[in-house]
């Protein structure tokens, strides 16, 4: 016997690249009884506030944010901040039960998830990445959804193959780092404004390791990029395309978060920080736009083609000049929402 939970909201929708947060979503918008992609991406955009993903930034210079994707890299650092799964499981409001590769009551409990028709949230050992678990089988498979069908391209999952856009996944017990199951609804924890301040304290964080610092000087450091090879040079542009995605993603992900918290909210110190801040997250968007298309992003030719500009050294500094410009416009970001959010 094979059972599926109908009528899941699926993802990626919209700009949704944080698998967490994609996933989470459509839990619980299931456990809601909630439906429609648009609903989706507006909740996305709140609760990828809550994680605290938003708020980041990666440091082009060290190589150890820059092996694997960003969105790893930022998933590390918010590991490293807090426990932020139980942060926004307490600003759902809801409590949750933790899974961990190995554990043989794992398949009851997900079961018994399912059989409530909520889905659960599972991590892999994989590039620590997340999928849903949409149903099961009798057998002990599980099925579900990894954002394939979408522009997240092929699952570390790995399945043994798909059942329409579902997943097929017999040996998830190998692959299982943790899961987390959706428990009994509960009063929040806590509020969007504790968000806020969560994410005031995540910004001053990167600001004092100097991430956008060391990425502007990576980019204008000529050794870097002379006498390198065809290939060399093609990692770079790789490497600073996948830097200059993570900022233009997540500010753009937080300028979309203030439009539903300044919607008929009354002039105020907050309105005023959220409206501002919102404007900053706009034009570091544009701005990053334009070192992205320095480096061939999204433009007609191949990317290794476009990779030979790294040695001409204006290239550089027009790039470098776009990151002192985001540099600033986060450390305006930071001002306005400790203007607006932190006492006096």
């Amino acid at each position: 016997m094979k059972k599926i939970i109908e009528d899941v909201v699926s993802f990626p929708n919209g700009c949704e690249t944080v698998r967490f947060t994609a996933c989470l979503v459509s839990m619980l918008m299931c456990a809601r009884k909630e439906t429609g992609e648009k609903k989706h991406e507006q909740l996305y955009q709140r609760y990828n506030l809550a994680a605290g993903y938003s708020f980041l930034q990666i440091d082009l210079s060290n190589d150890g944010h820059m092996a694997g994707s960003w969105e790893l890299t930022s998933q590390k650092l918010l590991q490293e901040f807090d426990y932020y799964i139980a942060v926004v499981m307490d600003f759902a409001g809801y409590e949750f039960d933790k899974l961990d590769g190995g554990q043989e009551s794992a398949f009851e409990k997900i079961k018994a998830s399912i059989d409530r028709k909520i889905p659960v949230l599972m991590q892999l050992k994989k590039e620590c990445q997340w999928v849903l678990v949409t149903g099961y089988d009798e057998e002990g498979t599980l099925y579900g959804l990894d954002g394939s069908q979408g522009y997240w391209g092929a699952s570390p999952a790995e399945p043994s193959g798909y059942e329409g856009e579902l997943f097929v996944l017999p040996d998830w017990s190998d692959k299982l780092a943790h899961a987390f199951v959706l428990g009994k609804r509960k009063e929040p924890g806590l509020t969007v404004d504790d968000i806020i301040r969560r994410g005031i304290r995540i910004m001053e964080r990167m600001q004092e390791k100097a991430f956008y610092e060391n990425s502007t000087a990576f980019m204008r450091e000529d050794s870097h990029f002379t006498g390198c090879t065809d290939e060399e040079l093609l990692r770079l542009r790789d490497r600073i395309s996948q830097w200059i995605g993570q900022a233009i993603d997540q500010r753009a992900v937080l300028g979309w978060a203030m439009d539903p918290l300044l919607a008929q909210a009354e002039p105020s110190a907050r309105t005023e920080a959220l409206n501002a801040v919102r404007g900053l997250c706009w034009t570091t968007h544009d701005v990053l736009w334009v070192a992205w298309k320095a480096i061939g992003e999204y433009m007609a030719g191949a990317p290794i083609e476009w990779a030979g500009g790294l040695k001409n050294k204006t290239i550089r500094s027009v790039i470098a000049d776009c990151f002192e410009i985001v540099k600033r416009h986060d450390e305006m970001i930071l001002e306005h929402l400790k203007k607006g959010f932190l006492p006096a």
